[in-house]
């Protein structure tokens, strides 16, 4: 059988088509992959495309892994066996930044991983793409997050590494947990940092209806009313201890009632609308007292106790002068009504182991006195001390009473004195030395009359009658009525102090 030359050209037309289209694949070919040798005659297959997917030999219309090309970038996608679905993919976001996605059979994201201004981010989804929990790292720590349906936290665990401003002002290192409800009200608080930790709980709208802090310095609990206008503290530092029940959300913006106890002892204090002190009560080592103030927490009324020394008590009325004292002690117990303009004007009494006493003062000066004396009770009334006035005493004895009249330096001028034979007056010269004497002598009565201590006149009233001697100045009789007593002293005369 013979060819033709028409035929074996036609058929060389035809090889050498296919040849060419040969050439034409493997140069699009060569284009994807390349075979190339390097200085050491190592060959490198090198393979450049836009888009690479691989098929599994059980499945060749399957897909397993796709390398591609997007608007975005690169990207590379993990396929189920057995269908078309994704199930992982590595790309980048819109702003050039890696990602990294993890899906679940409905095509929903189940985990990703991806970067925000330099930081790391982890994102874990429930079913149907639900939102679940977000980690995220920050410039000076990081987060998690639990997150509700709609994407909100529900919880989040922060911690900042802390830094240092310009001013010169330095922000701690700090961790918080943070637990809110579906409309992002923070109920729950925990924090932590280089001091120490605090825990705070509250309805929504108020995160800090319980405050609970633990510092160096010691432990604290803040309880607020839902309005905050009611508030209780408590806390426990070093040496000492308090819980105050008060207004508004600190102490000491109103009506408050406080209890403490330290190192020094313990007290209850109540304050007034403004705060002031109102009330206190305390027991320190030295002392127990209960104090009463007014509007401006001045001191009122004190009631006091010093330990093995005395009692007191205090009280003042408006101005600034104590109206009332009262004093018990193991040698006095006293009892002071003062002026309420002028502390100097009083009314003293005061009991000691032996003797009570009452004194009345006016300007430092006493003006009345009575209280024990030698013989048993004594009464002294003062003059004025503008006046030189003296003073009158009338004092009780073992038979009856007395009453002596002094000058102002106390010297006695005058005596009316009750005695054992019947009563009798002293009249003394201004240096207090007896100048007249009148009295009784049992049935008798007589007068004395003396010249710096010698008799002068004696006038004396006796069973024989009524006998006058007038004595020279040595005590000798010049003259008498009757004059029957010769010139000697007379035997029935008595000296003064037997009138």
């Amino acid at each position: 059988m013979s060819i033709s030359i028409e035929e074996l050209q036609a058929s060389l037309q035809a090889v050498q088509e296919e040849l060419r289209q040969v050439r034409d694949r493997l140069r699009e070919l060569e284009q994807a992959v390349s075979v190339q040798s390097d200085d050491q005659g190592v060959q490198r297959v090198r393979v450049q495309c836009t888009e690479l997917v691989v098929r599994p030999a059980s499945e060749p219309g399957g897909v397993s892994l796709r390398l591609g090309v997007s608007q975005e970038g690169g990207f590379l996608r993990l396929h189920r066996p057995g269908d078309d679905r994704v199930a992982a993919e590595l790309g980048l976001d819109e702003e050039g930044g890696p990602q990294m996605t993890f899906r679940g059979l409905d095509q929903e994201p189940r985990l990703g991983f991806f970067t925000r201004e330099d930081c790391g981010f982890l994102v874990a989804h429930g079913p149907e793409g639900r939102p679940g929990v977000l980690v995220r790292a920050q410039p000076r720590g990081g987060s998690v997050a639990v997150l509700q349906q709609d994407g909100r936290s529900r919880g989040v665990l922060i911690h900042d590494d802390g830094e240092a401003h310009e001013d010169g002002t330095v922000t701690p290192p700090s961790t918080e947990l943070v637990l809110s409800d579906d409309n992002l009200y923070a109920l729950a608080k925990i924090g932590a940092d280089a001091e120490g930790g605090m825990l705070t709980l509250g309805p929504p709208g108020q995160p800090d209806a319980l405050a609970m802090v633990a510092r160096g310095d010691g432990p604290a609990l803040m309880l607020h009313s839902p309005s905050e206008l009611q508030s209780i503290s408590m806390m426990a530092l070093e040496g000492s201890a308090q819980i105050s029940v008060h207004e508004g959300k600190a102490p000491g913006a109103g009506f408050e009632a406080s209890l403490a106890s330290g190192d020094e002892g313990s007290s209850f204090s109540l304050r007034g609308e403004n705060s002031e002190k109102a009330v206190d009560i305390s027991s320190l080592d030295v002392a127990s007292s209960i104090t009463l103030h007014d509007a401006e927490g001045e001191v009122r009324v004190m009631l006091a106790h010093h330990h093995g020394s005395h009692s007191a008590l205090t009280l003042q009325a408006v101005g600034e002068e104590d109206g009332f004292r009262a004093i018990a002690s193991t040698e006095v117990s006293s009892l002071e009504l003062i002026s309420p303009e002028n502390p100097e004007t009083k009314l003293l009494s005061a009991v000691t182991a032996e003797k009570p006493v009452v004194v009345l003062q006016k300007q430092q000066r006493p003006l009345l006195m009575f209280g024990e004396g030698e013989q048993g009770g004594i009464f002294c009334a003062y003059g004025s001390a503008s006046a030189q006035a003296g003073i009158a005493a009338l004092s009780g004895g073992p038979l009856a009473g007395s009453v002596l009249l002094s000058s102002a330096d106390g010297t006695p001028l005058l005596s009316l004195d009750a005695t054992d034979h019947g009563g009798r007056l002293l009249i003394n010269n201004d240096l207090g030395f007896q100048r007249v004497a009148l009295g009784v002598h049992q049935e008798s009565g007589g007068l004395h009359l003396n010249n710096t201590g010698s008799v002068g006149v004696q006038a004396v009233a006796t069973p024989a009658g009524g006998r006058v001697i007038v004595n020279d100045p040595e005590g000798g009789v010049t003259a008498s009525l009757p004059d029957d007593l010769g010139d000697g002293p007379s035997d029935w005369d008595q000296p003064p102090e037997r009138l």
